[in-house]
């Protein structure tokens, strides 16, 4: 059943799977607008590099595939709104955007959320030192911006992105001082043999690896960083074996961390609206319940590409082609028949190429185990300083979901809305209540989704143009 006949069909976010679900959208004749909030349109893998960073990194397969996905969408009929960011959402799917113009909002006949993932970053002591980055960001810095964080960087965390960012910063002429990995040996083993199926990621893989062994670098499997101290000369790294006490290993005189433990789907804006969600055991986060196509509980209401489960690029195209054969098929603009004809190859690439992605998502939730064993001095929500002693006290007197412990300690309540802070604190609750992940819960969200300007709320006026009452009689 098709929503009221109201408002666009709006698309959230410009990585690869929102504009192609956008560019198939309107290839059926649909009007159609996409909202972004960078300046280009890309996403995380296909964001547009600096003028500086043209000349500085070498020519790779992001660059050409962000260029023509920009150049598809110059030449298509989607109305995109860039740097424009949703704060807001309503019962009825309204969207409160902030963007170049000032606040706007969208009515939406359809919604289709692909605004990708969160990087998740297991708190330790030391992780707030500025000098500490999460690959996410330091993939952004390297290859868009073509600037290193630091010319000794220690790599650490969990997921393929770890043996990306390392390649990178070697590729800037930086040195990787050491690389520090939670998953086993033997779950890349087996990531290696599923990436037969993907050719693309299995040479990308290769390279990376052969690069690093033949530098020399140290990879420390089943490991992870216990503390960071700020020192004379840099930052002191401990690093810790998985099962074993103590400090195994410690790199001094580094210039930065980068660190982080794997991804999960952005759902702020799904759980806002009501739609049903599901805890993935396997990769260790919350994800929208969909069909094939991105349909979610809601009528009118799609997820896709990361923002609907992590999956990586080439799962996110396909997920967006069919997600916008879909809403052509739900506005009337396709039959069932031609939906069917447009999707059956999709599909199958999709099944091929999705079982590679669930090998992956072990390696990327390798860390879920430390997440329930923070130390008690290490800051969990770095927006309101909680340490991880204050959240097992709240446990302790009767704190049982993590919206209680929000409520009793303020952990999530800053301007990340929890988007930082929620693994940590739901692995400290879930440890010390003996709960399940689904137990535990996740962070009511809360608009407006990040922090806005109030000059932006309020407009432009003078005091004089303020309407005063009249004072009451005497």
């Amino acid at each position: 059943m098709s929503p009221p006949d109201r408002g666009a069909l709006v698309v959230v976010g410009g990585g690869v799977a929102g504009a192609t679900a956008a560019l198939t959208i309107s290839r059926h004749g649909l009007p159609v607008t996409l909202v972004d909030e960078q300046p280009q349109a890309g996403g995380q893998i296909f964001r547009a590099p600096t003028p500086y960073a043209r000349r500085h990194v070498p020519p790779n397969h992001e660059f050409a595939g962000g260029d023509r996905l920009r150049a598809l969408l110059a030449g298509s009929r989607v109305e995109t709104r860039p740097a424009t960011r949703v704060w807001g959402v309503s019962p009825r799917m309204d969207l409160d955007v902030l963007g170049p113009d000032g606040i706007d909002q969208i009515a939406t006949r359809a919604l289709v959320v692909a605004n990708g993932a969160t990087e998740r970053v297991l708190p330790f002591p030391g992780w707030t030192d500025p000098r500490v980055i999460g690959l996410a960001g330091a993939s952004i810095l390297l290859r868009n911006a073509g600037t290193l964080p630091g010319r000794r960087v220690v790599v650490a965390g969990a997921g393929p992105l770890l043996f990306s960012v390392a390649h990178q910063v070697m590729e800037l002429g930086g040195d990787v001082v050491a690389v520090v990995d939670a998953g086993r040996s033997g779950d890349w083993l087996r990531l290696g043999t599923a990436l037969v199926r993907d050719p693309a990621r299995l040479r990308l893989a290769v390279q990376w690896m052969t690069r690093l062994r033949l530098a020399g670098i140290p990879i420390h499997h089943r490991a992870h960083i216990a503390a960071v101290h700020a020192a004379t000369d840099g930052l002191s790294v401990a690093v810790a074996k998985a099962g074993r006490p103590g400090v195994a290993f410690r790199y001094d005189d580094v210039d930065a961390v980068a660190c982080g433990h794997g991804l999960k789907p952005a759902t702020l804006l799904t759980r806002t609206l009501g739609a049903r969600h599901r805890f993935d055991g396997v990769g260790g986060y919350w994800e929208p319940e969909t069909d094939f196509s991105g349909r979610t509980s809601r009528a009118g209401l799609y997820a896709t590409g990361d923002a609907a489960g992590i999956r990586g690029a080439a799962v996110a195209r396909l997920r967006g082609l069919i997600t916008g054969h879909a809403v052509a098929l739900d506005q009337g603009a396709i039959t069932a028949r031609d939906f069917a004809r447009l999707t059956r190859h999709p599909r199958m690439l999709l099944r091929r190429l999705d079982h590679v992605s669930r090998t992956m998502l072990p390696l990327l939730n390798a860390s879920a185990p430390l997440f329930r064993a923070i130390p008690d001095d290490a800051i969990v929500c770095r927006c309101e300083r909680v340490r991880a002693a204050t959240l097992r006290e709240a446990t302790a007197t009767g704190a049982r979901d993590l919206n209680q412990v929000k409520a009793w300690t303020r952990c999530g309540m800053g301007p990340c809305q929890g988007r930082m802070c929620e693994d940590g604190a739901r692995g400290v609750l879930a440890a010390s209540c003996d709960l399940s992940p689904e137990e535990a819960g996740s962070f009511t969200p809360r608009t407006p989704f990040f922090p806005l300007p109030l000059a932006a709320l309020t407009g432009t006026f003078a005091y004089s143009d303020i309407p005063l009452p009249k004072a009451a009689p005497l």
